[in-house]
């Protein structure tokens, strides 16, 4: 068994450089993604066109994904990097600067445009930096950069355009990618190795990630109506102030990552997939009966312990052992099924909050965590001891 001291290092030059990236771009998104529904409200929108427009950015991402783990398997890394991030600061700054909720739709399809190239690129690019035999806790630490943006980005967000007004959030979010793009023309890029195969032999989307990306689909599916209508939620409860929600739930979520990534290159998925998922019907339910601050940081502190858990671990089964020349074609399948269920999500999970109201929609969130499990327990999970008896 090797030792520490013989393991290949993580924290290199390009991998501290592209976490970074990871970061700002995360911190941008997280910024506007629980504004934008106050934004929407102040524009004249209700609950329904809210869940449209956050429902449009994931249509948009979901058809970009395929498209572009196809281009960084046949391009290049570096060109489609820059490509994403570039779209991605003109889309922040649109949105003060044409604040019509026609402009809006239109400009959520573009971010999501941006969203899906960069999102793609950047765990693709750090997949090839971070060494296999510490794959589960490389992964961990890069995922600290959505972490510690979910840690401060909403909270800061909200702060931001209660104060300064939302075209000055939507601003610093455009630079914060700016500064993103600048770093992209420095960062190291692994010696590129194209698939050649043409087009038309290629799958858009790889087949083993199908597994783990329907199962994540209906956790994210969660996670957009928690991170969508949770500020509304609360303000039907007589709470002004949630932006500490997003904190707490980000600093579990920190914890979890780092943890979880260690114990699934030790001990396998199952110590982490299956307790995961169980915190995560739990603090659903909570929620439901939450009526103070205290109860929602509670709920945020299990909310972001069981979703820190099942994503590093789907994550890195999707990515561990897919060959070079595919790992854009699996990152696209797995954040598909992410970017599904978090637009989905607030589609849906917005219906039934205009119609039964945030607390039944909050059952019904928990009810899909429990189909996921189902799925893991019965599907995936015969899958690996199968693969790991062969």
């Amino acid at each position: 068994m090797n030792t520490n001291t013989s393991q290949p290092p993580i924290f290199t030059r390009n991998f501290i450089m592209v976490t970074v990236i990871n970061m700002f771009i995360f911190f941008s998104f997280q910024m506007i993604f629980p504004t934008l529904p106050l934004y929407i409200k102040k524009l004249g929108g209700d609950d329904t066109v809210i869940g449209l427009v956050m429902g449009v950015f994931v249509v948009s991402s979901i058809i970009t994904r395929p498209f572009a783990g196809l281009a960084l398997d046949k391009i290049g890394r570096r060109p489609v990097f820059i490509a994403g991030l570039i779209i991605l600061a003109f889309s922040a700054y649109f949105y003060g600067a044409f604040p019509i909720i026609s402009s809006i739709v239109l400009i959520r399809l573009l971010h999501g445009l941006g969203w899906g190239i960069a999102g793609t690129s950047a765990a693709t690019i750090a997949a090839e930096i971070i060494p296999k035999e510490r794959f589960g806790e490389g992964m961990g630490y890069f995922s600290l950069a959505n972490s510690l943006s979910m840690a401060i980005a909403p909270a800061a967000g909200i702060y931001i355009s209660i104060h300064y007004g939302f075209k000055n959030l939507f601003t610093l979010s455009s630079v914060l990618v700016v500064a993103s793009v600048a770093m992209a023309f420095y960062l190291g890029y692994r010696p590129f190795q194209p698939d050649k195969r043409s087009f038309r032999q290629i799958r858009l989307y790889d087949k083993s990630a199908w597994g783990p990306a329907f199962m994540f689909f209906f956790v994210s599916l969660t996670w957009g109506g928690v991170t969508s209508f949770l500020p509304l939620y609360a303000y039907s409860k007589g709470i002004s102030d949630i932006g500490s929600f997003f904190s707490i739930y980000a600093l579990a979520i920190i914890f979890s990552r780092v943890f979880s990534g260690k114990i699934i290159d030790r001990y396998g998925y199952d110590i982490a997939i299956i307790p995961g998922l169980i915190l995560l019907i739990a603090a659903l339910l909570l929620l439901t009966i939450a009526e103070t601050r205290t109860n929602f940081l509670v709920v945020g502190f299990i909310y972001g312990l069981g979703f820190g858990a099942v994503q590093m671990s789907l994550q890195t089964m999707v990515v561990k052992n897919v060959p070079r020349q595919r790992l854009g074609a699996a990152n696209a399948t797995f954040y598909t099924g992410l970017d599904a269920g978090i637009g989905l999500g607030a589609t849906i999970l917005g219906s039934i909050a205009g119609l039964l109201g945030y607390a039944d929609m909050y059952i019904f969130a928990a009810v899909s965590i429990f189909f996921s499990l189902l799925f893991y327990l019965f599907h995936i999970r015969p899958g690996l001891k199968k693969a790991v008896g062969n």
